[in-house]
């Protein structure tokens, strides 16, 4: 598979069939074509206290409400322990698309990655949600 590589920053294996954009130098897609996509968005290093999970799932909650989720307060935000990269991700129903968004803190850079799928599309989701935690420091 061929791998979006970004350097100081991300990278990804691109599935079969799945097309990566560069939107800019901060800013990156990929799509199947057929109503999966992936964003990623890389933004300048972030203080390491932001990297703990109180402060990570207060994040992803703010996040959400920007984006128009209207439970965003009680939204469940699972924070894995363990590994070189602190992270945190969330689920959450749109009117007609699911919505998978990942918040990454490397060393050099924050990415926040955010995936969707037609809400009748479970396994597109599932699979919006593999790549999404696939994404590794580069």
């Amino acid at each position: 598979m061929p791998v979006l590589d970004v350097p100081d920053a991300f990278q990804i294996e691109v599935p079969d069939g799945w097309q990566p954009t560069v939107v800019s130098a901060s800013e990156y897609t990929l799509s199947d074509g057929g109503g999966l996509q992936l964003t990623i968005v890389v933004y300048a290093a972030r203080d390491k206290k932001e990297a703990l999970a109180a402060t990570s799932t207060a994040a992803v909650r703010e996040w959400a409400w920007n984006i128009g989720v209207q439970d965003a307060k009680s939204l469940t935000v699972l924070t894995p322990t363990g590994g070189d990269t602190p992270r945190a991700f969330a689920s959450m129903s749109r009117d007609d698309r699911n919505v998978y968004v990942g918040f990454f803190y490397f060393k050099k850079c924050f990415v926040v990655a955010a995936g969707s799928a037609p809400a009748t599309d479970r396994a597109g989701f599932t699979q919006v949600e593999r790549l999404i935690w696939s994404i590794e420091a580069a």
